[in-house]
């Protein structure tokens, strides 16, 4: 079952997410059912909208009777595409994406597609892909410095990517962004698939060759 804290920023996570994509005419009831869940119904939800896998209970037949499934985080979710996310860039290794919580403007989390506890688990593609996200916030933002800490949430170690403006840190104080905020970041820090170069035919000059024919008999 998921801990309080867990639900709470889950929560927060998927309210933001219906602010982004939800029409605006179905945002108030969506998010007003959400946060009237109790713990045990939201977790509910969870499970049916296959966002985390139930626990399981040993079931009355012994020979039925099967592992208990693992939880999903919301990490793990994002990377299969089951939740919708604002994606900057991407390699074999890892996604990078806005926080929709940052502590300043354009923070940004390095997540690994691979589900890791350890941050020195983390292979190197994970920080190279970091450090190209924080050139790009440095080059587009302009802030004095950007910070990359680790951190581990559910169980999923990913990078922040922050920029540094006065003397923010991780233990900052959160933002509200709104959609429209967070689309104009993506369209500025995200990296842009380079254009395909169609390959000119090459036409074939045709000489002028003097052609032999038969002579014509009567």
């Amino acid at each position: 079952m998921l801990s309080e804290e867990q639900a709470k920023q889950v929560k927060e996570q998927l309210i933001q997410q219906i602010k982004q994509t939800f029409p605006p005419e179905k945002q108030a009831e969506s998010i007003s059912r959400m946060e009237a869940m109790n713990p045990e119904q939201f977790e509910e939800f969870l499970i049916q909208n296959k966002l985390i896998q139930p626990e399981g209970g040993a079931p009355t037949n012994p020979e039925q009777q099967a592992p208990t499934a693992p939880q999903k985080c919301i990490f793990c979710s994002i990377i299969d595409g089951e939740i919708p996310t604002n994606k900057l860039d991407e390699n074999k290794i890892a996604i990078a994406t806005l926080e929709i919580n940052p502590v300043s403007k354009g923070h940004s989390l390095i997540i690994p597609k691979k589900h890791l506890e350890h941050s020195d688990k983390l292979p190197s593609q994970v920080f190279t892909l970091a450090k190209k996200i924080a050139k790009k916030i440095k080059t587009k933002l302009k802030p004095k410095d950007v910070t990359i800490v680790s951190a581990n949430v559910f169980g999923h170690s990913i990078l922040n990517v922050f920029p540094v403006y006065e003397n923010e840190n991780l233990g900052s104080p959160r933002q509200q962004t709104k959609p429209e905020e967070l689309e104009k970041l993506k369209n500025l820090l995200e990296t842009k698939p380079k254009p395909k170069r169609v390959k000119k035919a090459k036409t074939k000059k045709i000489e002028n060759k003097k052609i032999w024919l038969p002579k014509r008999f009567p």
